[in-house]
């Protein structure tokens, strides 16, 4: 069975996230079958209720009251998605998460158990309000790991901002993520592709931008920190074995190194941000979880 490719869309609250979800159901609702889940924390989903007035045809699946990727609800989560992708059996999978949620934990959740056979994590969109961005407060540290582990930053309202306060905030977002892609945005008007982010450099015998290949993503969370010889080595076996590896490891220096992989072409920068834990996300056709976490287990 082919694999359904599962799209994160994060950012904090008022970053434009429903605006981007309903400019791809507007794109592609008529072409393919989409499946929208939008997680919020309060028990009634207004945004839910404006998707629905899109007059657009696709298939929600809905889940208030808290985070999907808190330990409480994770098993709802689980159980809700299941019967929603068994039920419909959309072409693609689009999660509009809630303002305050870790969305590495979403990649776990898809790469484990009976998920993961149906699922696989094609791309995470992190949405940054360019005029609030510095005003998160508290919320900071939540909406930089979702900037961390995002393949594609946009930056949002940028007509109602000076371009020197948008200059600041790209380069905040490129010391928090040196790989990911940034595009300046007003209303999200962006291009989306539902087989995943440049797909074409991962698939290059794609011939359809949906195309479902059987692939398996996966997770690798660790407080454990290695040294910079067994981390070179690491990467240096499974990416060729890979689609893309991408994210970030702790040292016995001290410091930290953003990783990304494509097939055999590795990249390391280190950040000035320190931040626990290592978290990695694989996609890959040649290997599972359960070897690649142990040959990280294995490293010193």
């Amino acid at each position: 069975m082919q694999k359904i490719p599962f799209h994160i869309i994060s950012g904090f609250l008022g970053s434009g996230k429903t605006t981007f979800l309903k400019r791809i159901i507007d794109t592609y609702a008529e072409e393919y079958t989409l499946g929208i889940i939008q997680n919020e924390f309060a028990p009634s989903n207004i945004d839910g209720a404006e998707l629905k007035g899109s007059g657009k045809d696709f298939h929600l699946l809905e889940m208030n009251k808290g985070s999907v990727f808190c330990v409480c609800l994770l098993g709802d989560f689980t159980r809700s998605l299941e019967k929603f992708t068994k039920e419909y059996n959309p072409d693609v999978l689009i999660i509009e998460a809630s303002g305050l949620s870790d969305t590495t934990s979403v990649a776990e959740v898809v790469s484990a158990g009976s998920l993961s056979e149906r699922i696989y994590l094609a791309s995470n969109w992190c949405i940054v309000d360019a005029c609030s961005f510095r005003k998160t407060g508290l919320m900071k540290q939540r909406v930089s790991q979702q900037i961390r582990m995002a393949d594609v930053v946009l930056i949002n309202k940028t007509d109602v901002v000076e371009n020197d306060s948008v200059s600041h905030v790209e380069e905040t977002v490129r010391d928090l993520n040196p790989f990911a892609e940034i595009k300046r945005t007003t209303f999200c008007d962006v291009d989306f592709t539902l087989g995943g982010v440049s797909v074409s450099k991962f698939y290059p015998d794609m011939g359809q931008p949906l195309a479902r290949p059987d692939v398996n993503s996966m997770v690798i969370k660790s407080g454990k920190k290695i040294s910079r010889e067994s981390m070179v080595g690491f990467f240096n076996e499974w990416a060729p074995k890979s689609y893309r590896i991408k994210g970030y490891v702790n040292l016995k220096d001290g410091k930290t190194v953003a990783v990304q992989c494509v097939f055999e072409k590795i990249e390391f920068k280190e950040i000035s941000a320190n931040f626990h834990p290592t978290e990695l996300v694989a996609l890959s056709d040649q290997f599972a979880l359960r070897e690649w976490n142990q040959a990280f287990r294995e490293l010193h």
